[in-house]
């Protein structure tokens, strides 16, 4: 159970949208994260697994999956095993979910994940990691700056810090993983990275299908680092949020942030605020078909990128 003084300790996350999400037209909620990309091999109705390889799976979580509100998991994730380990990607935002993830490892590989990396530190992200330090992996893989944004009080399994300066290599026996540090959604983001074959799980740094949260974001640097993350060839890649997919798939996103930029430059040049700027804003015409939330998301958009530019000032 989520007490309240850590929900609103959390209230920067990702799942605080659900219940402005939830209220979208019923056609819009259905659709959400509803394409599948590999073989279904588990499903509830709050989350699904795709296999996209021997040994790999990605979690879908899956909201509003029938026009309900399933906030169990909210965030997608994964499983990564090799001969020697199994890394779970993501601790999600519930005991249940964590107690539910942990369980597919189980059922998938015959092991208990003996590693759980995060991303970053939003509760969808990470409040399940409470539940695992008592049930699951032996070790939580995040960063120094992630588990200073935590709650001083959440418990996890024993912290093994990931260099913030380059990537974290972790080899599963035949399975390479590569942790690479990066941000642009929080101060401190990572991505999982896998060699063979070619899968990047991006956290919230990349979303698909819905407009994304800037409400901690550093707008440039997000760009930047999306730049480097997408486009890259025989690479399946893993959103924070939404349908996974190839980098054609994810380009949408890309334009997404760059008409976002275009869009703020142009209203600071007319002197608009960022709540003016966010009344103007319209989604270009290939997202329509997006989950499209409040103004307020827009606003927050445009906050970030005044932010930033009085912050370089």
């Amino acid at each position: 159970m989520i007490d309240r003084r850590r929900l609103l300790a959390h209230g920067a996350s990702c799942a605080a949208w659900l219940s402005t999400l939830a209220l979208a037209p019923i056609g819009v909620r259905r659709a959400f994260a509803a394409r599948p990309q590999g073989r279904v091999v588990a499903e509830t109705d709050f989350a699904r697994i795709e296999r996209i390889a021997d040994g790999v799976w990605a979690i879908v979580s899956t909201p509003l999956r029938n026009g309900g509100r399933h906030f169990t998991t909210t965030a997608n994730g994964g499983i990564v095993a090799g001969r020697d380990g199994v890394l779970l990607i993501e601790a999600f935002y519930s005991a249940d979910g964590a107690a539910w993830a942990i369980e597919q490892c189980r059922q998938l590989t015959g092991r208990t994940p003996d590693r759980i990396a995060v991303t970053h530190y939003h509760a969808d992200h990470s409040l399940g990691l409470e539940t695992m330090a008592g049930a699951g992996p032996g070790r939580t893989l995040l960063t120094p700056t992630t588990r200073a944004l935590l709650d001083p009080e959440q418990s996890m399994p024993t912290l093994q810090p990931l260099d913030e300066n380059g990537p974290t290599t972790l080899d599963l026996g035949g399975r390479i993983v590569r942790l690479h540090p990066r941000g642009g959604h929080t101060a401190s983001d990572v991505t999982i990275e896998l060699e063979e074959p070619t899968v990047v799980w991006c956290g919230d740094l990349v979303w698909n299908g819905m407009f994304p949260n800037f409400v901690d974001a550093a707008p440039s640097a997000l760009l930047d680092h999306c730049r480097r993350i997408l486009g890259r060839p025989k690479t399946h890649y893993v959103p924070g949020h939404g349908d996974t997919g190839d980098a054609a798939a994810l380009a949408p996103y890309l334009g997404l942030l760059d008409d976002l930029a275009a869009a703020a430059e142009r209203a600071h040049e007319a002197g608009l605020s960022p709540a003016e700027a966010a009344t103007q804003y319209r989604l270009p015409e290939s997202l329509q078909a997006w989950v499209r939330f409040s103004d307020d998301y827009f606003e927050r958009a445009f906050r970030a990128w005044e932010r930033e530019r009085v912050g370089n000032g």
